[in-house]
């Protein structure tokens, strides 16, 4: 059995998770939250590390970061990736191999940030987090260009950064690149069901059960679908075919392109969720990273 069905498996065991309160979890359900982040882990071993790149741990205004080719700063050009896990999973066990595969080809610095997970830490916790870190890499680091690269919930928290950084009278990020966002906590577009077929992945069921552990009842404060901008940076969204995710990005860039301008949206035929993380280096993947690249290049 593949690491996929073993993935889609795992979530549905998680299927029968009450809607509680998500600071009242019960023992029974971190118990399966505890092991179905130890088996995410083991997801990031798909693929080996490119080894010819450089990681060094770091502590941002308080939270844990990890810096890939922290060498190439002076280029003044600084990549935040957040990364996925449905704000439950995830941590740079995970995502280190698909990271340095990334800061390679995009040759340039990367900081992955490992913001609190819920429901430990349930709303608004991450976004906080990743507002002190983005604060403060802009503080250390001016005249630096930051991207923001985001996976799944990673492009929601992405999203949500914009917004914050907004309201925080702080400047924007010069670009967005998203990557199978997940962008509505309610669960109701269209493709929850009708892509429902085609992935082994992701469920609605799944999803929503785990906004609710996120966001309990602040769910539309925390849904980035919710949020209404004026302005909005340039941004490259990137979703395969056959994902329940597939409408969250196209929605989103249908309410975003006559905001901006420069945003684009492209369709990967027959991928999945997240395709680069399980695979790296397939026609795909590498398509998809030439992408990012590209679209990063055209806004500087």
């Amino acid at each position: 059995m593949n690491k996929i069905l073993k993935l889609y498996f795992l979530s549905l065991l998680l299927l029968n998770m009450s809607t509680v309160n998500a600071q009242s979890i019960p023992d029974s359900t971190m118990e399966k939250i505890n092991g179905f982040r130890a088996f995410y882990e083991t997801l990031g071993k798909a693929y080996p590390v490119d080894s010819s790149i450089s990681e060094s741990v770091t502590t941002i205004a308080g939270i844990k970061s990890y810096w890939f080719n922290q060498n190439l700063l002076s280029q003044k050009n600084i990549v935040i990736y957040l990364h996925g896990g449905i704000y439950t999973y995830g941590n740079i066990n995970a995502y280190r191999a698909m990271l340095t595969h990334l800061a390679r080809s995009l040759d340039l610095p990367i900081l992955y940030v490992e913001y609190s997970l819920s429901p430990e830490q349930p709303f608004p916790v991450a976004n906080n987090e990743i507002l002190k870190v983005y604060r403060e890499i802009k503080k250390k680091y001016p005249g630096h260009k930051i991207t923001i690269i985001g996976d799944s919930a990673g492009g929601g928290l992405a999203i949500t950064l914009v917004n914050d950084a907004q309201k925080a009278n702080l400047p924007i990020p010069a670009s967005l690149a998203l990557i199978s966002p997940w962008i509505d906590l309610k669960c109701v577009n269209k493709s929850y069901t009708t892509k429902q077929a085609v992935d082994p992945i992701l469920s609605k069921d799944f999803l929503y059960n785990h906004a609710l552990l996120y966001a309990g009842n602040k769910l539309k404060e925390a849904d980035p679908s919710e949020i209404h901008f004026k302005s909005f940076p340039p941004v490259l969204l990137l979703v395969g075919t056959d994902e329940i995710l597939n409408d969250d990005t196209k929605n989103f860039y249908a309410y975003i392109k006559p905001i901006q301008a420069h945003a684009k949206m492209k369709e990967f035929a027959g991928q999945k969720h997240v395709w680069l993380f399980s695979q790296i280096s397939s026609p795909a993947s590498v398509e998809a990273i030439k992408d990012i690249k590209a679209f990063l290049l055209s806004n500087e």
